[in-house]
């Protein structure tokens, strides 16, 4: 890492397959990192710390093995996420304590950039559809299989099927084995999408519901979705920023997004 401005304080989003890590400065993330959940070890964590003396952290993590890394090196101002946490929005949920940190940093950033209620799709290892209800609560979710897992379980457990690099299909269905495969996938995905978010609505009671994406695939997926208004691809990250002003500043006038803004 080469030198840097100071920075009010560091986020870190530890997820199943990547971390994603980046410097706060006057409101705006800074100095994106991405790394392999599974090589982020001690040292790294050291020579993160080393870069950015006496900095606070904001920690989501999914994967507890790689929490406690984080831990001691920044116990001295370490913010961490979950459930009980002072997050600045209500949770109406039975058991706040099992709710992902990631799922929580994306309630508070859907919170700063849109009125509820909104839900958020993130596209990762699972997918994820985090609901804020009409109060401004976070109230649940779904949680499916992510695109990259589904395929790859079916190249795993088939004997002739192909381990596929998804793109968009240009028809209905496949003249190859690959474009049948991203056929299923893509546009079977979205199918799923659709339903969910139909059932979203109806749980709520709302005819109106604002989703947006972020993570891997959501470009990909949501490119055929106008129920999804746009995709924010670091909107974790801005959850986390966005707690961790609350926490260290205050909170900062809120600035919404138009419903239908990409």
């Amino acid at each position: 890492m080469g030198k840097s401005l100071p920075a009010d304080f560091l986020v870190v989003d530890v997820s199943n397959s990547f971390t994603k890590i980046a410097a706060v400065r006057k409101g705006q993330l800074c100095e994106l990192q991405r790394k392999a959940t599974a090589e982020l070890d001690e040292p790294f964590v050291l020579s993160l710390a080393a870069h950015y003396p006496s900095v606070p952290l904001v920690l989501g993590s999914v994967v507890p093995s790689r929490t406690s890394r984080f831990s001691p090196v920044f116990a001295k101002a370490l913010f961490l996420v979950h459930g009980r946490a002072p997050l600045g929005f209500p949770i109406d949920y039975p058991n706040p304590a099992e709710i992902g940190a990631d799922r929580l940093a994306n309630a508070a950033a859907a919170l700063h950039f849109w009125q509820p209620p909104i839900v958020v799709i993130d596209f990762g290892t699972a997918t994820n559809f985090d609901v804020v209800d009409a109060s401004g609560a976070f109230c649940g979710g779904v949680i499916a299989p992510g695109l990259d897992l589904m395929t790859s379980y079916l190249h795993e457990r088939t004997a002739l099927l192909p381990k596929v690099r998804l793109r968009e299909p240009k028809r209905g269905f496949g003249r190859s084995t690959v474009e049948a495969i991203c056929v299923g996938a893509i546009h079977g995905y979205r199918g799923m999408i659709r339903g969910l978010l139909q059932g979203i609505r109806k749980e709520l009671g709302v005819e109106q519901l604002t989703a947006v994406a972020t993570g891997g695939h959501a470009a990909l997926v949501v490119r055929g979705l106008p129920e999804v208004c746009g995709v924010r691809p670091n909107l974790t990250l801005e959850g986390l920023r966005v707690v961790g002003e609350r926490w260290l500043i205050g909170p900062r006038p809120k600035r919404r997004a138009s419903p239908r803004s990409r």
